[in-house]
């Protein structure tokens, strides 16, 4: 059918590929949680990938244009692209970072 992904389209199949793996940690954490795991080994290395790979997602966002071709395809334009994705990335962390120690600080001094 016209209206579906064609995974024989490798472009697709990639897409598709990635949101299914960045979706996991939906499914994965409640099932940590429910069975008493979040704490275990495996559990504390399942939480760090899911993690890693929930930080993925702002890379991916912006690679995503160009792995389907409809990106610029200048060098100079991807390069531009690319600063400022990272820069927007690093700026969006270290004020996150500065405001959860402000809140991290309001609650240690609340117990």
């Amino acid at each position: 059918d016209e209206g579906f992904i064609d995974i024989r389209n490798p472009t697709e199949a990639v897409v598709l590929a990635l949101a299914g793996t960045l979706s996991t940690s939906a499914f994965i954490f409640p099932v940590l949680k429910e069975r008493g795991w979040e704490g275990d080994d495996a559990g504390q290395a399942a939480t760090s990938i899911l993690l890693l790979q929930d930080l993925f997602v702002a890379p991916l966002l912006v690679v995503m244009p160009f792995v389907v071709g409809q990106g610029p395809t200048d060098f100079a334009a991807i390069g531009f692209l690319t600063a400022k994705a990272a820069v927007g990335f690093g700026v969006v962390m270290y004020v996150g970072s500065l405001l959860l120690q402000k809140i991290f600080g309001v609650v240690a001094r609340t117990r």
